[in-house]
């Protein structure tokens, strides 16, 4: 998941869209038009359904074994830990590959010592099984069997290689599979076969699953996998997967483990960060805890994260969590300098592409990916970030997409131009010859022009408004109403409204906040010429130069926002928070 960042300016077009109104969802309980009007558009429709959403204690899971090669993987499995064969696990190095390992590390220490844990070196490795680091597993490791967990699907050739050392595998991952799979034990959700009834689970969501399995296979404690909950909320919320059906039940019980875990790394990292832990919430996951476990495979080794998550010392746990907060600055630093070196490319060369590929020398490859998912949200273009490997002919990337524009499948239309590629709608990893560059450039551009010829609006960042509404009648009532239906994310949106002919008089008082003055806020204003409850105030974090203009010249203004609670001090008030503004003239 991105940073939170300081926004260089509105390089793109937003357009507003009020959502169609949907009467067909009955409830008891709820009467608000609004809210049952956000809960029928995220397709609550029945009262069942709307407790379900709303509890604090959702009972929507899955059986397990309905993942196609969950009952062979448990066989599998078992077989390993009658015998005491070596059990390798073999992750990725961001936050979903690091919980994933560290989440089975936790759950076979119940059932067997003999294991290892694998994550490759980003630099010198890259993502995914290598044929190299499966030799090492068979003959230093000294292992039987590997498992994979948020990587492997696409590893067909690596597979081949690891059956000829006499190495079984099974593979768990959850990114989109290619046409051909792996000769292994497979679950994926997203392979075609699978009937699985939900298939937007993280990596960590399947391991867990497979945990799940064998915790109900072998008549294990519930509480071998209930302990495990903080670490799939964690990569539920980091890997941006849809925050609904069976992953808002792992999120909601996931949170509450968190906020009362015993984990000593993440108590230690915690308290090195200022977090409250009863009070952890998305925003912590995602843009404060998330980014130190992603550092350690950026910029370091992962298997910081994964030791950190596991282990029973308080000493190691200051020492590792210390470590990340370091390498969790330089990568800010690294970052920070690459992002200007795209941007200047950028200006220079492809600003009127409708596809930005921009390659850069000297980037940092843990970094490239948060590049992308930045340039992408400055200019609203699906965007890939190459930079020279340890091979100078070859070109590693990251990209991330825009909605409506599915980036793996588009790579898949590409493949001919690639060494090696993977990820999903939103997000991708690629190796590239250089002298393919402009080939897939072209190609690119050119795929992104046909599919505006049937979505011209497909470059234009579109804001999904619930209603409009009078801000006088905004009260405690309604927002808490609001705020019931967090957590939010992708697939969960915050329900965003629109407040028309907001105007700052002379007694508005306008104040910008931070180090930066990035921040703004407008206490007592009008709408329509009616004076608003001084109760009742604006506020945009990072917002950009536009927001600040159109406030700074009181020009009349329609404001989208979200409603939320603060209380400062004992005082209690209801805050708009921007999400876009627009003159008046502009709409």
């Amino acid at each position: 998941m991105k940073d939170h960042y300081q926004p260089v300016g509105r390089l793109y077009h937003t357009k507003w869209k009020l959502i169609d109104s949907l009467e067909d969802n009955e409830f008891s309980g709820v009467h608000h038009p609004l809210i049952k009007k956000i809960l029928g558009n995220r397709g609550v429709h029945t009262h069942d359904e709307m407790k379900e959403f709303l509890s604090d204690k959702p009972q929507l899971t899955h059986d397990p074994f309905q993942l196609t090669g969950m009952k062979e993987a448990v066989h599998r499995i078992k077989k390993a830990i009658d015998y005491n064969e070596k059990i390798v696990f073999y992750g990725d190095y961001d936050v979903d590959g690091i919980t994933s390992v560290a989440l089975l590390v936790d759950f076979f220490f119940s059932i067997t010592n003999n294991i290892e844990f694998y994550i490759p070196l980003r630099q010198e490795e890259g993502y995914g099984l290598n044929q190299e680091a499966l030799k090492e597993i068979r003959e230093d490791y000294e292992a039987d069997l590997v498992i994979t967990v948020d990587c492997g699907v696409s590893a067909i050739h690596e597979v081949e290689y690891a059956k000829n050392i006499g190495l079984d595998i099974i593979i768990t991952d959850h990114h989109s599979p290619g046409e051909e799979l792996p000769d292994a034990i497979l679950i994926n959700p997203k392979q075609s076969k699978c009937q699985y009834p939900f298939k937007e689970l993280c990596g960590c969501g399947v391991a867990f699953k497979l945990a799940q399995a064998l915790q109900m296979e072998l008549s294990l404690p519930k509480k071998n996998v209930n302990e495990l909950l903080d670490l799939v909320a964690m990569a539920t919320v980091c890997d941006v997967v849809p925050l609904i059906n069976e992953n808002r039940t792992l999120l909601k019980y996931g949170l509450k483990k968190m906020q009362n875990t015993k984990r000593q790394g993440l108590l230690s990292l915690f308290h090195a960060l200022s977090l409250n832990q009863k009070k952890i919430n998305v925003r912590d996951l995602g843009f404060v805890i998330g980014p130190h476990f992603n550092a350690s495979g950026r910029m370091d080794d992962a298997r910081l994260g994964v030791q950190l998550l596991v282990t029973k010392s308080l000493k190691t746990a200051e020492l590792i969590s210390s470590r990340l907060q370091k390498l969790n600055r330089e990568r800010r630093e690294i970052q920070e300098k690459g992002l200007d070196v795209c941007r200047d490319r950028l200006k220079e060369q492809y600003r009127e592409d409708c596809f930005l590929l921009v390659e850069a020398d000297g980037l940092h490859e843990g970094v490239i990916g948060i590049i992308a998912g930045r340039i992408r949200d400055e200019y609203y273009r699906p965007t890939i970030v190459l930079t020279p490997s340890q091979n100078p002919d070859i070109y590693t990337g990251s990209g991330r997409s825009v909605d409506g524009f599915h980036l793996f499948n588009e790579l898949q239309l590409a493949a001919g131009f690639m060494e090696k590629f993977g990820g999903h709608a939103n997000a991708c990893g690629l190796k590239i010859k250089k002298e393919n560059i402009e080939k897939l450039r072209n190609h690119l551009q050119g795929r992104v022009l046909l599919a505006k010829e049937s979505n011209p609006d497909l470059l234009s960042k579109e804001i999904k408004i619930v209603d409009k509404v009078d801000a006088k009648e905004l009260d405690e009532a309604i927002v808490e109403l609001v705020m019931n239906l967090e957590p939010y994310g992708m697939g969960n949106e915050k329900p965003y409204f629109l407040c028309e002919h907001i105007e700052i008089d002379e007694a508005s008082l306008v104040r910008q906040l931070g180090k930066e003055k990035q921040h703004i806020k407008v206490e007592r204003f009008l709408q329509k010429q009616r004076e608003i409850n001084h109760n009742l105030e604006i506020i945009g974090f990072s917002v950009d130069e536009q927001v600040k203009h159109i406030i700074h010249s009181r020009q009349p203004f329609n404001l989208v926002f979200y409603p939320q609670m603060n209380e400062f001090k004992g005082k209690k008030s209801i805050q708009l928070l921007i999400k876009d503004i627009k003159t008046t003239e502009q709409e």
